[in-house]
């Protein structure tokens, strides 16, 4: 996998990283009628988690009608996410990174 573009995240927990970047997202577009308040609990993120030897562990789209956008992707026994965060400010990204950041 080309790594160029990405942002390593090796050692940060799925679980938070699911719900962070759950909290950092807003309802848009037809997820506005699926729209949810509220925090994603530890168990719903664990669901969204792949345990397995996926090579993309964690892929989010809409979350209870939020706009996650948000990719997690292993390669050899690392974690990367992408440098830039579909339909997310720099801001939110930087906020995401240091939420996770081990």
């Amino acid at each position: 996998m080309n790594t160029d573009g990405m942002i390593e995240i090796t050692g940060s927990d799925l679980v938070e990283a699911v719900k962070a970047a759950y909290d950092l997202s807003r309802p848009q577009g037809l997820g506005l009628m699926h729209y949810e308040e509220g925090e994603l609990s530890d168990e719903e993120a664990k669901r969204l988690v792949d345990d397995t030897d996926a090579r993309m562990p964690v892929s989010l789209d809409y979350v209870k009608g939020r706009a996650c956008k948000f990719d997690v992707y292993r390669d050899e026994n690392k974690l990367f996410i992408n440098d830039a965060w579909y339909d997310h400010s720099e801001a939110a990204l930087l906020s995401l990174i240091d939420r996770i950041a081990v």
